[in-house]
């Protein structure tokens, strides 16, 4: 090969790069302006259904010509609110879930098995059942906003102390994919059994308070609570794009990873802390939330493939949108009652996994 042909050679090839990196830009530009029309069915749909006109309207006129009409009332006080922090917790937690996947190399890893969820509900349950047995709160007080603010910041609290034992204990391992979910699914039993005793000794009022935080759900996000999820957002879609590369060197191995100029160790601390965090901001706002931050990454790893460059923010676009569906299905499955979306959430992700292994068995059964 002459040198004017490997000119065109070298040509050829960075044409190819550009388009297939211009593929996957416009991939992610069309999941997320999915989330346009998302956004619209979240807003008309719920007991008092409201036409694509009516939505429109109110959301051109925020201050109204009429404030104390129904419909404007039910968009801007409730449903905005809702909606948007069902897109966020949603994306939260999808691209938490894609980073605790990476660096564990393990699928069917997510911030929930390193025992986030157990470690809020522990929290929650301290406020709510110990709080009111040892009359440290009142009923009264624990329905207000500052009760409700008490509440979740116990439970974010015990989930920030949680991690950084998690990440102790798997400091003295060299921070191994394996020490991480170990850690993390022994956590889990400790929080459940002090769960358990938690719901054995609690009284009707706070047995009922208790299991309906632990259930999740979209209706405690206000626009007061919406900054919470928004801080939330912004430190994982900033973080993530930066450790991209990390995950993608990290998929090859950790000798690979080392030899790149990675510290496999440096990397696994900071996504671990991050992740973590972002998702018990979340939980300590609407309560445990299952399936989405595992759901969402398989989802866009079918659509982006596994480059992390693309599967995080393709991950942010699916979580939102599962979780403001399933708010949606959440809301009308049986109008006028509304579900928790946990609930819901639950059931997808079940249908979801179980639709992936009959797939994947129907795949070697004829391979």
């Amino acid at each position: 090969m002459n040198m004017g042909q490997s000119y065109m050679h070298i040509g050829s090839s960075s044409a190819m790069l550009k388009q297939f990196f211009f593929k996957r830009f416009l991939l992610l530009l069309f999941l997320f302006s999915l989330l346009i029309p998302v956004f619209f069915l979240s807003i008309a749909s719920g007991a008092y259904s409201l036409s694509l006109g009516d939505v429109i309207r109110c959301l051109l006129d925020p201050r109204g010509e009429n404030p104390s009409s129904i419909a404007h009332t039910i968009v801007w006080f409730y449903r905005v609110p809702r909606t948007i922090g069902a897109l966020i917790a949603g994306a939260v937690l999808a691209v938490a879930g894609a980073l605790i996947q990476g660096i564990t190399r393990n699928p069917l890893a997510s911030p929930f098995t390193l025992g986030i969820s157990s470690a809020a509900s522990f929290g929650a349950g301290l406020v709510i059942v110990l709080g009111l047995k040892l009359a440290l709160v009142s009923r009264e007080f624990l329905v207000t906003s500052s009760g409700y603010v008490v509440v979740a910041l116990t439970a974010w609290t015990i989930c920030f102390l949680h991690t950084l034992l998690i990440l102790m204990l798997v400091y003295v391992k060299g921070f191994s994919p394996e020490s991480i979910v170990l850690a993390g699914i022994a956590m889990t039993y400790v929080y459940s059994a002090g769960i358990t005793f938690l719901q054995y000794f609690a009284g009707e009022y706070q047995l009922r308070e208790y299991v309906y935080w632990i259930m999740g759900d979209i209706t405690r996000v206000d626009w007061g609570r919406l900054w919470v999820l928004v801080a939330a957002l912004l430190v994982t879609a900033v973080s993530a794009p930066f450790f991209a590369w990390g995950l993608n060197t990290l998929a090859l191995g950790d000798d690979v990873a080392k030899s790149l100029g990675v510290d496999p160790r440096r990397v696994r601390f900071a996504i671990a802390l991050i992740a973590s965090i972002a998702t018990a901001t979340v939980i300590s706002v609407t309560g445990p939330i299952a399936f989405v931050c595992l759901m969402a990454p398989h989802i866009a790893r079918l659509i982006t493939g596994s480059d992390n460059r693309y599967l995080l923010p393709a991950s942010i676009a699916v979580g939102a949108a599962i979780l403001t569906l399933s708010d949606v299905v959440a809301r009308i499955a049986l109008k006028p009652v509304e579900l928790p979306v946990g609930a819901v959430t639950s059931a997808l992700g079940a249908a979801f996994f179980i639709s992936l292994y009959m797939g994947r068995r129907r795949q070697v059964v004829m391979g």
